[in-house]
């Protein structure tokens, strides 16, 4: 009985955990110093499906870190459970379909976000704000 209780303890603790993400879902919204709008300093202003790695969760607010490290607060309503990422190449190409023998459709630089839609091998299919469409090497990104 004891060896069950150390195997399932063990178990337990190495198995590794996955830091929740969410993305931000609604404009404008900005990532504050505390959980509050007065006195609280806006630390940055948040993009439609920026990525943000939950901290800590409390009635109102997340405390959230973003794809440049800053930690700080987001109040519930401007985020959710959606597949998003950022761009943490200097320059990328979003190319047409998976692979970089497909034509480019467009460039996204570092800090674009965008939702993700699917994902073949080490490939991301992307949408951004305007609808704008594409694949990206997700080794260039953050979130997902």
């Amino acid at each position: 009985m004891k060896r069950f209780l150390f195997l399932a303890l063990f178990l337990l603790i190495a198995t590794p955990v996955t830091a929740e993400m969410l993305s931000v879902i609604h404009q404008p919204a900005e990532l504050r110093s505390q959980p509050q709008v007065a006195r609280a300093k806006i630390l940055a202003d948040l993009p439609r499906y920026a990525p943000l790695e939950v901290l800590e969760t409390a009635a109102e607010y997340y405390k959230v870190k973003n794809s440049r490290g800053q930690v700080g607060y987001i109040h519930r309503s401007l985020v959710g459970k959606q597949d998003s990422l950022v761009i943490t190449a200097d320059v990328c190409n979003i190319r047409s379909a998976p692979g970089t023998e497909h034509p480019i459709a467009f460039k996204a630089v570092q800090g674009n976000s965008f939702r993700a839609l699917s994902k073949q091998g080490e490939w991301l299919e992307i949408v951004d704000a305007q609808g704008n469409t594409g694949w990206v090497w997700q080794k260039l990104t953050w979130g997902y």
